[in-house]
C-alpha cells in the first residue's frame, strides 16, 4: 500500500490566514486586497535567508523583519523593521489559534482508520513546527516517530536527504512513498530527485520552473487533495 507524507504549511491548513490576520492587527484593511500576494513573496523571501538562520549566521528577527519588510517592498509598500516585526509577533499569536478544517480531518481519519502509513516533513526550528503539529491537532492521526522536522535532524528541504531520513525512519519503500506538499522547489523536485512520488498541492496557482520535473498530480484545493489521496490508497 502507498505510504502518504506530508508538508505542515500550507498544506494541512492555510498559512496565509495568521498572516493576513497580523498584517490587519498591524495596519487594519489597509492592505486587504493585496494581502494575498504580500504572503506569497513573504515565502519567497523566507526560503532566500532561510539556510543562513538555520546555519545561524543571522537571528530569527533578522530573517522575520527581511521576509516582512521586503514582501511589502515587493508589493511598491515600505513598511519599517519594527512594523515587519510587529506583524511577526502579531503572526505568532495567530500561529496558535491554527486548525485543520473539515476536509482535511476527514482525510486524515479515513487514512488512519484503513491503517495507510501517514507522516510529516517540515521545515523549520523544532520548537516552532511542533507547536504546530499540536495545535493543530495532527498526532490523533500521525504518529509522533513518523514527523520529521528540519530543525531536528539537521537538514533541510530542498535536500533529498531529508527524504531519505524519512523513508528510513518511517520505513517505507521509495516506490510506494507518496509526498504532498505546496512548495515546488523544496516539496516536489526534491522529493523527485530523492526517487518519491509527489502531489503538488499549488494552493497559489504558481508555474513550475521551466525544465523543472514535473509532479505526478497537481492540485488546487484540499478537496482535490482528499480526492487524490483517496485514490493513491486504492491503487
Amino acid at each position: 500500500m502507498n505510504a502518504i507524507i506530508f508538508d505542515i504549511d500550507d498544506t494541512m491548513y492555510d498559512l496565509c490566514w495568521p498572516f493576513a490576520m497580523a498584517v490587519h492587527e498591524v495596519f487594519g484593511s489597509r492592505y486587504s486586497s493585496i494581502i494575498e500576494n504580500v504572503y506569497i513573496r513573504s515565502r519567497v523571501r523566507s526560503d532566500e535567508v532561510f539556510e543562513d538562520w538555520n546555519d545561524g549566521k543571522i537571528t530569527s528577527d533578522d530573517m522575520y523583519a527581511y521576509r516582512n519588510k521586503n514582501a511589502f517592498e515587493d508589493n511598491g509598500i515600505e513598511i519599517s523593521r519594527e512594523q515587519a516585526l510587529l506583524i511577526q509577533s502579531f503572526y505568532k499569536k495567530y500561529q496558535k489559534k491554527i486548525s485543520v478544517t473539515p476536509t482535511v480531518r476527514s482525510m486524515l481519519t479515513e487514512l488512519k482508520n484503513k491503517k495507510v502509513t501517514i507522516g510529516l516533513i517540515s521545515n523549520g526550528g523544532s520548537d516552532n513546527q511542533w507547536a504546530k503539529v499540536h495545535t493543530l491537532g495532527l498526532t490523533e492521526w500521525i504518529p509522533e516517530e513518523n514527523i520529521i522536522i528540519s530543525g531536528d535532524v539537521g537538514i533541510s528541504k530542498p535536500d533529498p536527504r531529508i527524504y531519505d531520513i524519512a523513508r528510513e525512519k518511517i520505513g517505507i519503500s521509495v516506490e510506494n512513498a507518496w509526498y504532498i506538499g505546496d512548495t515546488y522547489i523544496n516539496d516536489i523536485e526534491a522529493s523527485k530527485k530523492a526517487g518519491w512520488n509527489s502531489v503538488w498541492f499549488n494552493r497559489r496557482n504558481n508555474t513550475i520552473p521551466e525544465n523543472g520535473p514535473m509532479p505526478d498530480y497537481e492540485i488546487h484545493t484540499e478537496e482535490e487533495m482528499a480526492s487524490i489521496v483517496k485514490k493513491l490508497i486504492m491503487s
